[in-house]
């Protein structure tokens, strides 16, 4: 489908290597092999199939119904799609058609519409939209000028992602990266690569509009997941770079072709796909089943908040307490607003009859979520042990 949105776009030329560039490219993998991935390859093949259809609705009125209905598909997968209806206006400017009084506002009213119903549905039956899980860890309590600026540096892990894949990363969390509202070198270089990027985009928007009209697809299809507008529950994850994907492989297919000689296309061109198609292969195992993500995550985030967590109760549960921990203590200091590794290390406390450091964690958990209910629970039965006798304040060995 994004072949032939490329084609529609640019020609089969372009199509043809946004297409084989498409197909093995490193960060797709997660969203491929992983089964919570699904729902961005059904999102991102109705985006597409909308858009395909919004192009053809400017000869045949008929292609309304495709519009519609694949923005069904697309919104009823994931939320994402809420930016489709700015993406139909964007393919009519890559095709260079008049917005004013022209053809775009019938695919865009007929894009609108099923995300309209959706919402309204949602919102009927009190179905919690837009990521229910809350903002991303380190992102809590900022208001949108802050999560702007906080993600300013972190998305330059988008662009290295985008362009030179060759690490990839089971998690990316705090303590894996650094969430900051200060100014530091790397807001900087954020800002002078976005500048940069709007720079090309407009220096080339003539000569080479494909460069142009990819960013602003990135752009468009990545506001989701950004966590500056609508909220994410993670600061990063690959599966989320999916539909974004085809507006850098659509902007360096464009460029590709702006080179004069078709050696050097070709040899470019062919490097890119062995080198995807490669890193591609040796990452699918990392997702083949819930104890190979775990040693993933071990090998490759190993500072996560995540990772020390899963780390901090298999500790626990080999009865090696002092790891278990120290470990479970360190995910608390890169995460302290979240009240999971707080729960389960006051669960460890109570199991060892240390009711006061179980009652000062519950309590925490507690305060940062006061709908936690296991929270509630454990905190009682902490309270009710701890009056007993004295005995069980004693120190116990680890």
């Amino acid at each position: 489908m994004f072949a032939l949105l490329a084609c529609e776009l640019a020609g089969p030329s372009v199509g043809l290597i946004v297409g084989l560039l498409f197909a093995v490219h490193p960060v797709h993998v997660e969203a491929v092999a992983n089964v919570v991935g699904r729902a961005e390859l059904m999102a991102a093949a109705g985006y597409a199939a909308a858009l395909v259809c919004a192009i053809r609705a400017g000869q045949r009125r008929v292609y309304l119904i495709g519009v519609a209905l694949g923005a069904a598909l697309a919104i009823g997968s994931k939320e994402i799609a809420v930016t489709l209806p700015a993406a139909v206006l964007l393919v009519y400017v890559a095709k260079r058609s008049p917005l004013r009084g022209g053809p775009a506002w019938g695919p865009v009213a007929a894009a609108t519409l099923p995300i309209l119903v959706y919402f309204i549905v949602h919102g009927f039956v009190g179905i919690r939209t837009f990521y229910g899980g809350g903002l991303a860890v380190g992102l809590e309590h900022l208001n949108i000028l802050q999560r702007t600026w906080a993600m300013v540096p972190l998305s330059l892990q988008w662009w290295r992602l985008f362009i030179f894949p060759a690490h990839l990363s089971a998690d990316y969390s705090p303590g894996e990266l650094t969430v900051s509202t200060g100014l530091t070198v790397w807001h900087v270089v954020g800002l002078l690569f976005w500048i940069g990027l709007g720079t090309l985009a407009w220096k080339t928007r003539r000569t080479i509009p494909g460069i142009a009209i990819g960013l602003a697809w990135v752009v468009i299809t990545i506001s989701p997941a950004a966590n500056i507008v609508m909220p994410s529950e993670f600061l990063i994850a690959e599966r989320t770079l999916y539909l974004p994907s085809f507006g850098v492989l659509f902007a360096l297919a464009s460029g590709a072709l702006a080179i004069r000689s078709p050696q050097l296309r070709k040899a470019l061109v062919a490097i890119a796909l062995v080198a995807g198609a490669a890193r591609s292969i040796a990452r699918v195992p990392a997702w083949h089943d819930d104890e190979a993500h775990y040693q993933a995550l071990r090998r490759e985030a190993p500072r996560s908040y995540r990772t020390l967590w899963l780390e901090g109760k298999d500790e626990f549960a080999a009865e090696r307490w002092g790891s278990g921990e120290r470990l479970l203590l360190q995910s608390i200091a890169f995460a302290p607003n979240l009240t999971g590794p707080r729960y389960d290390l006051a669960r460890f406390y109570m199991s060892a009859k240390l009711w006061q450091p179980a009652i000062g964690q519950l309590q925490v958990a507690i305060a940062l979520d006061s709908t936690f209910e296991p929270g509630h629970q454990a905190l009682r039965e902490a309270l009710q042990a701890s009056s007993d006798t004295a005995r069980w304040l004693s120190p116990q060995p680890r």
